[in-house]
């Protein structure tokens, strides 16, 4: 349980520490400000951290990106049940204004 929680932890970690720069050195048009910045990013870590904290899905298969509210998820897990559950995780998030879903099936992923 500890190292779970560890691995979560270093997890989130990352993700904010490389998602940033990625952020910050993109050249488009549509800037967010600081404000809005630092709201999505904190939007994005705590669906991670209900990831992390949710025994049917793993952190480690779902990415999340946050703009202006809007949560979008990819990566594969097992069942579209587990597909279903994390967008409904997602939505229950505060800050989360909308959900895209584009998490893929692989079942080979089954336990």
């Amino acid at each position: 349980m500890i190292t779970r929680k560890w691995m979560a932890a270093a997890v989130i970690g990352a993700g904010v520490a490389v998602t940033a720069p990625a952020v910050a050195a993109d050249g488009k048009g549509d800037k967010q400000s600081v404000g809005e910045y630092v709201t999505d990013a904190t939007i994005s870590t705590k669906v991670r951290a209900a990831f992390v904290a949710d025994k049917a899905l793993s952190a480690l298969d779902i990415a999340v990106e946050t703009n202006d509210g809007v949560v979008n998820l990819t990566g594969s897990v097992a069942t579209s049940e587990q597909v279903n559950h994390a967008a409904d995780v997602t939505r229950g998030v505060d800050g989360v204004k909308q959900v895209k879903n584009d998490i893929k099936v692989d079942p080979g992923k089954a336990k």
